[in-house]
């Protein structure tokens, strides 16, 4: 396989095991629990749950992400159209969708924000295989005890979307939106995404 040449706007996605151990088999299978961030312009971007009404997403450097993780890969998917400081935009405005309290393990984790970001980046999503074992658990979720997983969110749009917003999510895909030039709605006395809003 050729090696990539690693250039300034190319897009990664780092994959870290979050249960090594049970992951060490499952991998083979295709599935496995995984964190990942996407790194660009030598900064990774992730999302995580917090009990607060404000972005959930946060940086770092590449491949030292905080907690309990153990770094699997990185994958390339290509390069980025966008400047630094538009990376940096898009994230901010992603930062109003991605709150620290609408995290769902299933339904809106980490790997729900790195597809989306990389989607908006590049044009192709996050490796199906990196969450894949979170849509199997949403189609068998009435067959999983209640204590293993929350309960599923009914999907609904918010009101004052678009048209294209509507058929974005519709379609399944909603990177599209974020290339619409608005202001995240955040407290302006928050500082949210680690300094970097």
């Amino acid at each position: 396989m050729p090696s990539i040449q690693k250039l300034e706007n190319s897009v990664f996605i780092n994959v870290y095991d979050l249960t090594p151990d049970a992951n060490a088999y499952t991998y083979w299978c295709g599935v496995g629990v995984f964190h990942s961030g996407v790194e660009v312009y030598g900064v990774e971007y992730a999302f995580g749950g917090h009990d607060y009404d404000c972005s959930g997403i946060f940086a770092t450097a590449p491949r030292d992400p905080p907690g309990a993780v153990v770094f699997r890969e990185t994958v390339y998917l290509g390069d980025t159209d966008l400047t630094q400081n538009e990376v940096l935009q898009l994230v901010q405005r992603m930062g109003s969708e991605f709150k620290g309290n609408k995290y769902h393990l299933l339904q809106r984790n980490c790997n729900h924000f790195a597809s989306d970001l990389c989607q908006a980046l590049v044009g192709k999503p996050l490796p199906f295989w990196v969450n894949r074992l979170a849509g199997v658990a949403v189609t068998l979720h009435c067959l999983l005890p209640t204590t293993w997983v929350p309960p599923l969110q009914t999907p609904s749009m918010k009101p004052g979307a678009s048209e294209e917003e509507s058929q974005a999510l519709i379609s399944g895909s909603r990177s599209s939106r974020y290339l619409v030039n608005r202001t995240p709605s955040v407290p302006p006395d928050h500082q949210t995404f680690n300094t970097l809003s």
